[in-house]
């Protein structure tokens, strides 16, 4: 017989999920609290969808066992990805740095063909129907789902009762609430037996104690980024950097953003920005003193010129309390130390994440010792599968999120298709 299954949630993972049950063959229903579906791709990626990364590895993910991921991923490559989106009907293009996005640059696009192959398959979709309880029943499932009425969150109480073979959990992140996401959905995966690790926002712009960074806001440059505790090095990147009024945001601020707000549990957290990170310590202390000496009577000012934005050049001297009219051989004998100490390793103090509201991912989720690696499938509950954010794996930025969220909605749907 063909299984019926219910997929909760209708963001990436849940729509993957669908499809992959529906191929297998399978009787497949979303249910999904909003009132529209893949709100979270639409905003992924800018607008653009950075939907897959052409290095997919072990090593750009976080939270599970290492183990767990490899397995997860090792039949889901970026090829796989490609070809699972160009036979849909999208066109794909990857940039020199490996990302992944539909070639017109439009989000839009990679729901369309989604939601295209949702109806040729014939996939029932419930919108603004929010599953509050999901419960065993012989050798199946009853799953009650409340009405969320037209433009707000809360359901109307009661509700109806729907009877399954099987049950997806894709229910999202507690990333991004304003676009439907939030921790409740957790509460489904413990009422079944999960346990769930903490939550901390992942990818999220993060805010420091100095205010010289609200003089740079809207300035974007490539650095090397690092964050101490004390002088232990917890973690490393080197992207763009996109300074803003209230601290750091960009690519790499986001890949640190995660073990900087654990290490915010712990205790004082320090950011190092390296504004030179392609030189050696030795080579760049190098250049700096051959440029400093080699017209030692110039102002300060025009030292900088051909090396920064005024912007940060200004920042800098303030920092360093240097004025910007003295010429470079009235400032001592330690100045070209300290400037070269500050250019590879400027200090700022980390002082907490911006708000869930802005926040790309989840880090946390459900155990996955209880989820087996291949299909997805619960080791505590048979026929209960459990697919993207809400597993504690997180990615790195670039499209590594999404990626897993296709592999992990495919795998669990594709399993939850088996025959009765």
């Amino acid at each position: 017989m063909k299984p019926k299954v219910a997929v909760i949630g209708g963001g990436a993972s849940g729509l993957a999920a669908a499809i992959g049950a529906a191929r297998g063959p399978a009787d497949v229903t979303i249910l999904e609290r909003g009132h529209s579906l893949g709100r979270k791709i639409l905003a992924s990626g800018g607008g653009r969808c950075n939907l897959s990364h052409s290095r997919i590895l072990p090593q750009s993910y976080h939270g599970a066992r290492p183990a767990f991921i490899r397995d997860a991923l090792a039949r889901f490559k970026s090829q796989e990805a490609v070809r699972f989106f160009s036979e849909l009907g999208l066109l794909i293009r990857e940039e020199p740095d490996g990302r992944i996005f539909p070639r017109c640059g439009k989000a839009q696009a990679v729901l369309d063909v989604l939601k295209t192959e949702l109806e040729r398959l014939a996939i029932r979709v419930c919108l603004g129907r929010k599953a509050v309880e999901i419960r065993r029943q012989d050798a199946g499932f009853l799953v009650r789902a409340e009405a969320v009425p037209w433009k707000t969150e809360t359901p109307t109480r009661g509700g109806e009762e729907y009877a399954f073979d099987r049950v997806i959990l894709a229910c999202g992140g507690a990333s991004y609430p304003q676009l439907g996401a939030g921790e409740a959905a957790y509460d489904l995966g413990k009422s079944l037996g999960h346990a769930v690790t903490g939550l901390t926002p992942a990818l999220v712009p993060l805010c420091v104690k100095e205010s010289a960074f609200k003089r740079l806001h809207g300035l974007r440059l490539e650095a090397g980024l690092r964050v101490l505790c004390g002088e232990k090095e917890i973690s490393r990147c080197q992207g763009e950097i996109l300074f803003t009024d209230y601290g750091i945001s960009g690519p790499a601020a986001l890949d640190i953003s995660r073990d900087s707000v654990k290490s915010l549990a712990r205790g004082r957290v320090q950011g190092s920005l390296n504004l030179f990170p392609e030189f050696s310590s030795a080579g760049f202390h190098a250049m700096i003193k051959a440029r400093w000496t080699g017209r030692p009577k110039r102002l300060l000012k025009d030292f900088f010129m051909g090396m920064f934005p005024v912007q940060l050049a200004g920042t800098l001297m303030d920092t360093l309390g240097w004025e910007a009219h003295r010429p470079l051989d009235s400032l001592g004998r330690d100045a070209v130390d300290r400037l070269a100490a500050l250019l590879q390793d400027w200090r700022f103090e980390i002082i907490a994440a911006r708000p869930w509201s802005e926040a790309m991912v989840t880090a946390g989720g459900i155990d996955v010792d209880a989820v087996d690696a291949h299909t997805f499938e619960s080791r505590k509950v048979r026929g209960l599968f459990l697919a993207g954010e809400m597993l504690d794996v997180d990615g790195d930025s670039g499209g590594f999120n999404l990626h897993f969220a296709w592999a992990s909605g495919l795998a669990a749907g594709r399993a939850a298709a088996k025959p009765v």
